[in-house]
């Protein structure tokens, strides 16, 4: 599957939509941003339990680095383009009320997620009763790196794999997107999802075969 590999990366080329914190590449790992200490006065001695306690990220740093990730997993969750900048602010307002839940050093992604799923489906619901045809992944921009002719092929790919989600159960989307698109490992994806390893190996095959099928079918080699 190796071009499900280049459209993965094409995906990732997509800027998010307007307004969007131009996140950097969300299979980088996270940045955790320390929070300003207040000086009690008392010095506090080397290798403190202060010092070693693991640092929750700041809500800024996942933003700016989130964002794409956010926007994308949505898409492919099947919120419509036009639906996608609110319903990813949505995602964010979810993040600011319950960051001090946020396991420190645990995946962040998965953490996402789980909240990207959950906004996704009430989108879905409020856009059943007026379903449109599925428009590209994000909207038009003009990119200035890569060229016109990259993002053209971005936009393509984006646009069919969306489609192609478009088709699947949820529990098949989620690993469309945990799995071969931002590809965590298949322990991060049972995790995330809740499910055992076994069926997430099931999942996947079955997906890749479903993939492989449908781009055969619009003459697009896999």
């Amino acid at each position: 599957m190796h071009r499900l590999n280049a459209y993965s990366d094409r995906l990732h080329s997509l800027p998010g939509p307007p307004g969007g914190a131009g996140a950097a590449d969300a299979r980088d790992a996270t940045d955790a941003s320390a929070p300003e200490r207040i000086d009690s006065g008392r010095p506090e001695p080397n290798g403190s339990a202060a010092e070693r306690a693991p640092v929750p990220p700041g809500f800024d740093a996942l933003y700016s680095e989130h964002f794409d990730f956010v926007c994308r997993s949505l898409r492919l969750l099947g919120v419509a383009p036009d639906g996608l900048e609110d319903s990813a602010q949505d995602v964010f307002g979810v993040v600011s009320r319950r960051l001090a839940e946020f396991v420190p050093n645990a995946p962040v992604r998965t953490w996402l997620f789980a909240i990207v799923q959950r906004v996704a489906a009430n989108q879905r619901r409020t856009q059943r009763r007026k379903r449109a045809p599925l428009e590209p992944l994000c909207e038009p921009l003009v990119a200035h790196e890569p060229g016109p002719d990259a993002h053209a092929e971005a936009a393509q790919a984006a646009e069919l794999i969306a489609r192609f989600a478009d088709g699947l159960d949820d529990g098949h989307r989620a690993v469309l997107v945990l799995a071969l698109i931002e590809r965590l490992s298949v322990r991060e994806v049972a995790t995330a999802l809740g499910i055992p390893l076994f069926t997430v190996y099931s999942r996947i095959r079955s997906v890749r075969s479903a993939l492989k099928a449908f781009l055969q079918a619009r003459e697009v080699e896999p």
